[in-house]
């Protein structure tokens, strides 16, 4: 009874993929959350706070590392992982158990009523890798058409993930160099001003801010989300080998039960490699 109650729960929760509302990524909220409230919490204990503001060294360190990145990337590039950042916060759930059921109960439901119920599916979901998919096996293009117009998709998309990942990483290596610079200037600020008391603690504080704002940037910010992309981006060229590897197969007409040992192979061997 457990077993046949856990498999309609499967089977609904394939039926509703792509229209399930994003969700929030409550790991990446606490995790940054966590992280700046340690350090502000670090900063409030035994002494001023207001210590730890340095609208100078926030400039430099923020303004120097975009800078420096756009020298390497362009614009284009840097809106691109800004997006993508901003797409992490609201991820719908990437489940290949769930994309296997889905395709499965597709293959089922097309041996049974035909192609056409392949174009209602393709105005529900919400993926648009898998919704070029429908559309191309429902337009009655071959497996092998659609299989390279897939391949060439993927590639295009996951080339633009990895960018974004490179992004976030070139940035987090050049956030410390710009705290160190900025370090650099307030020393010799304070050494050219070593007759003058009152500006030798400025010039310090500038000095130290700095190379904090760097170090908190990179290893809190900008380093965490480069590996956050890259997960994500594991995870969603895994879910687009399930897609093609069904969708090349719901357009042969090939048995439904030999697509789902075929696809759940590909969890297997995804276990086996870690």
């Amino acid at each position: 009874m457990e077993e046949l109650s856990s498999s309609r729960q499967r089977f609904n929760r394939a039926g509703r993929l792509g229209e399930t509302p994003p969700a929030v990524n409550t790991s990446l909220i606490v995790g940054l959350s966590s992280s700046i409230g340690l350090v502000v919490l670090g900063a409030m204990v035994g002494g001023n706070p207001l210590t730890f503001i340095s609208v100078e060294g926030l400039l430099l360190v923020l303004g120097g590392t975009i800078a420096s990145t756009l020298i390497q990337f362009s614009t284009k590039d840097i809106r691109t992982a800004v997006q993508a950042a901003r797409a992490v916060l609201f991820l719908p759930p990437e489940d290949p158990i769930d994309r296997i059921s889905y395709l499965v109960d597709l293959s089922r439901r097309v041996k049974e009523q035909g192609l056409l119920i392949l174009e209602q599916e393709a105005r529900r979901t919400g993926d648009p890798f898998l919704r070029l998919g429908l559309e191309l096996t429902v337009d009655g293009q071959s497996a092998e058409e659609i299989s390279r117009i897939l391949q060439r998709e993927m590639r295009t998309s996951n080339d633009q993930a990895w960018r974004s990942v490179q992004v976030w990483e070139t940035m987090g290596n050049f956030a410390p160099a710009m705290g160190l610079i900025g370090t650099l200037i307030g020393l010799i600020h304070m050494l050219g001003s070593l007759q003058d008391a009152s500006a030798v603690g400025p010039a310090m504080s500038l000095a130290l801010v700095a190379t904090l704002y760097g170090s908190v940037a990179a290893n809190l910010f900008f380093f965490p989300m480069s590996g956050k992309l890259r997960v994500v981006a594991q995870e969603r060229e895994f879910s687009k080998d399930i897609t093609l590897e069904g969708l090349t197969s719901v357009a042969r007409l090939e048995n439904p039960m030999m697509l789902e040992q075929r696809l759940q192979s590909f969890v297997t061997n995804a276990g086996n490699s870690y």
